[in-house]
């Protein structure tokens, strides 16, 4: 198994950043796969979904945000104490961190071996199933997360799952309530694993803000943007959202960095604030963006 894995990481290490960041429009996403079209269409997947996040976690337990519609793919529940893929235990949690904190040598982001063992093993029962029935690997990992978990460990599972898949890294989506109380999936994509370095003459803002407790940081790599923001609250932030989109008119990324401490809900409330001018949200486990 542990071969495998780094048969895959060799594979990713040539992957260009646009499958890490999704350099293209984020509307633009493959169409489901056949596998998970099929599955939608026999058994109910949003309902399969729904009912399952009922019993594991209670829906009033996830976060609130707006986003997408739900669709189908290796789903994934993260509860104070587990991290199940589909409806199987795969590993333990104590006040929503890994009881196990054995780092995986192959995993770029440094996340806990139990996670990348995991995944390792469903993406390999994935490519088994799609060899055995013709048809795709998911392309789509879907996250129902309690809102409390601690932010780090949704990140930990996020680089699992995308480290893992092979050929190319995953579509990533959290479950979330929107106002209404109806479930819905944001999208997001993940700085890749060991950072990421602008091409010379890159117009790239690299707007990032550093999550604390009760503190944002908002920064860029742009060297226009040459001020440290600090905002304390959610006004302040969107004050400041609304400045930096006024001067960057055609940005929609934005990279989402929680430190210690922050838990997912906070992490969404940040997410809530910024989608409307940056629909983008990319996380990072702390990467490095390097500019030449």
């Amino acid at each position: 198994m542990r071969g495998l894995g780094l048969r895959i990481a060799g594979a990713l290490s040539v992957l260009g950043l646009g499958a890490w960041l999704g350099v293209s429009s984020v509307d633009a996403q493959p169409a489901p796969d056949a596998q998970s079209k099929q599955f939608e269409r026999l058994q109910g997947f949003t309902t399969v979904v729904v009912n399952h996040v009922n019993d594991a976690l209670g829906t009033e337990q996830l976060p609130v945000a707006n986003g997408g519609g739900v669709e189908p793919g290796i789903f994934v529940t993260l509860t104070m104490d587990e991290l199940q893929i589909y409806d199987q235990g795969v590993a333990a949690l104590s006040g929503g961190r890994p009881t196990d904190t054995t780092i995986a040598a192959e995993c770029g982001s440094g996340c806990p071996a139990v996670f990348y063992d995991a995944f390792q093993r469903s993406w390999l029962e994935a490519a088994v199933e799609s060899t055995a029935f013709a048809v795709e690997i998911p392309q789509r990992v879907l996250l129902a997360v309690h809102a409390d978990l601690p932010a780090q460990t949704l990140l930990e599972a996020a680089y699992a799952a995308s480290e893992t898949r092979p050929i190319s890294p995953p579509l990533l989506t959290m479950l979330v309530n929107n106002t209404r109380g109806s479930l819905r999936a944001q999208s997001f994509f993940l700085v890749p694993p060991r950072g990421l370095e602008l091409p010379q003459g890159s117009a790239a803002l690299g707007l990032t803000i550093e999550v604390s407790p009760g503190l944002y940081r908002v920064k860029a790599t742009d060297s226009r943007y040459a001020k440290e923001h600090e905002a304390k609250t959610a006004a302040q932030l969107t004050a400041v959202a609304r400045d930096v989109k006024k001067r960057y008119p055609s940005k929609e990324a934005v990279i989402l960095v929680p430190q210690q401490g922050v838990t997912v809900r906070e992490l969404m409330k940040v997410v809530s604030i910024m989608q409307t001018g940056f629909p983008r949200i990319v996380l990072s486990g702390g990467q490095e963006i390097r500019t030449p």
